[in-house]
């Protein structure tokens, strides 16, 4: 079909991404069954924010975190009250605020200042 499989190989990839697909739905069914929806729903939602917590932060952002020259800063914003609950809502003057209760959010480093360039 492509020149580069034969029609054998095409079978047998279709089939296992088949089975990885299924395997999926049905795990999810289960957990579905078990937990319900709704608790499966906040989880995705909570993972998704911890991902996006440290996401890069808004161009209209005044406010930049802790950054020594020739280092990046790593880390993700941080309610005191709540923790880390996904990307800050900025005010007017550029400081992150906690989306759920309003409070200025803190950045917090990973690892301290290290040079991570030299991991490159």
């Amino acid at each position: 079909m492509f020149g580069l499989f034969n029609e054998s190989d095409l079978k047998r990839f279709g089939f296992f991404a088949g089975l990885v697909l299924g395997a999926a739905v049905i795990t999810t069914l289960i957990y579905w069954g078990i937990f319900g929806f709704s608790k499966w729903n906040r989880q995705v939602q909570t993972a998704s924010d911890l991902m996006l917590s440290a996401a890069v932060s808004p161009v209209v952002q005044l406010v930049q975190p802790p950054c020594l020259p020739g280092t990046q800063a790593a880390g993700q914003y941080v309610c005191s009250q709540h923790g880390a609950v996904g990307l800050p809502n900025w005010s007017a003057a550029g400081a992150p605020l906690c989306p759920i209760c309003g409070q200025p959010m803190t950045f917090r480093q990973a690892g301290g200042n290290r040079n991570l360039t030299l991991a490159a």
